[in-house]
C-alpha cells in the first residue's frame, strides 16, 4: 500500500511540471517527514551533500564535457563521411552508414541526445535527399541514438554503478557485444527492407579506394579516443574519473589542434551548454537520494523482498514484471529518473533472488533505450522534432518499427543471459 501511495506520489508531483529533482526530493522529505517527524529536516543536508560526495560520479561532468566539445567540433560529420565511403554503395547504404556512425559515436560521447542530436543534423539531410522516407529516416536515427547509453562509455551505466557500487569497468565491457549486436539487427533491418520492401535505387557509388583510406585516415584520431578510454578503464590504466579526463584532453586536442573546427570563442559555450546537463543530473541524484532516504526509513526494500520470497516468484517471472514496470515507466519518464527511482528499489531483491547483477544492468540500460523512443515522452523524439521542425507524431510513427527491434533485442537477451556476460570474469 505504501509502495502505490509513493509511486502516485512521484507521478503526480512530476505530472505538476516542476524539476523532476526537485519533486522526488519534495516527495521524499514529505514521507520522511510523516514517519520521522521533525528530525527528517536534520538529515536533510547530510544526504544531499553524500548524494554527490562520490568519486565516481565526478566522472559524469568530464564525460558531458567530452561530448559536447565533440559535439561542437563536428567530429560526428568527419565520422559520417568516412563511414559513408567504407558502406554506402552497399543496400540501404545511407541508412546503414547512420547506423553505424552512431554506434561509434555512442562509443565516444556516452549520451544519447547527444547522438540523437548530431545525426539528426548530420545524416537527415543526406538521406532524405536520397530518397528516404521522413518518418522512416527520424525513426532510424532516434532508435540508432539510444545506442549511447549501451555502448561505452555510458552515463547511465555510471549512475548504475554509484547506486549499485558495482564495477564500471565490468559494466562497461559488458556493453559491447549486446551493443555490437543491436548495431547489427539494424543494420539487417535497413537492407532487408531496401532489397525486398522498398526496391529504391538509391546507391552510392562506390568510392575509390584511395577516398576511402583518406576519410579513414581522417577519422582515425577520433577512433582512437573509446580505445582510450575504454580500455584504458578495463586495463586497469585509469579510473573512470582519470580516464574522463583523459577523454576531455584528448577531445581538447582534436577540436582545437587536429581538426580545427574549433575557436576561443567556443569555449564559453561548450562550457555553458556542459554546466547546464552536469546540474540537470545532479539536481536527480541529490532529489533521489532524499527520496531514497524515505525508501530506506520505511523498509520499501525489505518489504518487497519479503513479499517476493513469500510468493516464492520465480527469476523469470519477476525479470518478466520488471520490464513491464520499466517499460510503462519509461514511457512518462525521463531516463535518469527512473534509474533513480525504481533502482534502489529493484536491487536489493535482484541481489536476493540471486541474478546476476551485470546481466539485469544490461537488460536495464535496454529498457531505459526503449524509453528514449517510446511516445509519450521519449527524448530523442522530442530532440529530433525540435531539430527537424517536423510534427512529432511524424517521429513517433517511425520509431514503431524500431521499438519492436528492440523488444525483440530485449527477449534475446533475457533468453541468452552469456550475451551480456562474456567478458565479464
Amino acid at each position: 500500500m505504501i509502495v502505490s501511495i509513493l509511486f502516485l506520489s512521484i507521478v503526480l508531483i512530476i505530472l505538476t511540471g516542476i524539476p523532476v529533482g526537485i519533486g522526488l526530493g519534495v516527495v521524499g522529505l514529505g514521507f520522511s517527514l510523516i514517519f520521522e517527524g521533525q528530525s527528517a529536516f536534520i538529515s536533510l543536508p547530510q544526504t544531499i551533500f553524500s548524494s554527490n560526495n562520490s568519486f565516481l560520479l565526478t566522472a559524469i561532468p568530464m564525460f558531458i564535457l567530452m561530448s559536447e566539445i565533440l559535439r561542437r567540433a563536428n567530429v560526428t560529420e568527419i565520422l559520417f563521411d568516412a563511414v559513408t565511403k567504407l558502406v554506402g554503395h552497399l543496400p540501404g547504404g545511407l541508412a546503414v552508414s547512420t547506423v553505424i556512425t552512431c554506434a561509434i559515436g555512442a562509443s565516444i560521447t556516452g549520451s544519447s541526445v547527444a547522438n540523437a542530436a548530431s545525426m539528426s543534423i548530420v545524416a537527415a539531410p543526406s538521406m532524405i535527399s536520397r530518397g528516404y522516407e521522413r518518418k522512416f529516416t527520424y525513426g532510424l536515427i532516434a532508435a540508432s541514438g539510444t545506442l549511447g547509453i549501451l555502448i561505452p562509455p555510458s552515463i547511465p551505466m555510471l549512475l548504475y554503478a554509484s547506486i549499485t557500487e558495482e564495477s564500471i569497468g565490468k559494466l562497461f565491457i559488458s556493453g559491447i557485444v549486446p551493443g555490437l549486436l543491436l548495431v547489427s539487427l539494424l543494420c539487417a533491418y535497413v537492407i532487408l527492407k531496401e532489397k525486398f520492401f522498398d526496391n529504391s535505387d538509391r546507391k552510392i557509388e562506390k568510392a575509390s579506394f584511395g577516398a576511402r583510406l583518406n576519410s579513414l585516415k581522417k577519422a582515425l584520431p577520433a577512433l582512437i579516443l573509446p580505445i582510450i578510454v575504454v580500455g584504458g578503464i578495463y586495463a586497469g590504466f585509469f579510473t573512470p574519473t582519470e580516464a574522463a579526463g583523459v577523454g576531455v584532453f584528448f577531445a581538447f586536442v582534436l577540436g582545437f589542434f587536429w581538426y580545427r573546427t574549433l575557436n576561443l570563442l567556443d569555449i564559453i559555450p561548450i562550457f555553458k551548454d556542459s554546466l547546464h546537463s552536469t546540474c540537470m543530473i545532479l539536481l536527480l541524484i541529490a532529489g533521489s537520494m532524499v527520496l531514497g532516504h524515505a525508501i530506506t526509513t520505511l523498509q520499501i526494500s525489505d518489504q518487497l523482498v519479503s513479499m517476493v520470497s513469500a510468493y516464492d516468484v520465480s527469476k523469470v517471472i519477476f525479470i518478466i514484471l520488471i520490464m513491464i514496470l520499466l517499460f510503462v515507466l519509461g514511457c512518462i519518464l525521463e531516463v535518469i529518473s527512473v534509474i533513480y527511482i525504481v533502482l534502489p528499489v529493484l536491487y536489493p531483491i535482484v541481489m536476493e533472488l540471486g541474478i546476476n547483477s551485470i546481466w539485469f544492468a544490461i537488460i536495464f540500460i535496454v529498457n531505459m533505450e526503449i524509453a528514449l523512443i517510446t511516445p509519450p515522452l521519449g527524448m530523442n523524439l522530442y530532440v529530433i522534432g525540435g531539430i527537424s521542425k517536423r510534427p512529432i507524431s511524424e517521429i513517433m510513427l517511425g520509431s514503431v518499427p524500431f521499438v519492436v527491434i528492440f523488444l525483440f533485442f530485449l527477449l534475446l537477451l533475457i533468453l541468452f543471459p552469456g550475451i551480456s556476460t562474456i567478458f565479464v570474469r
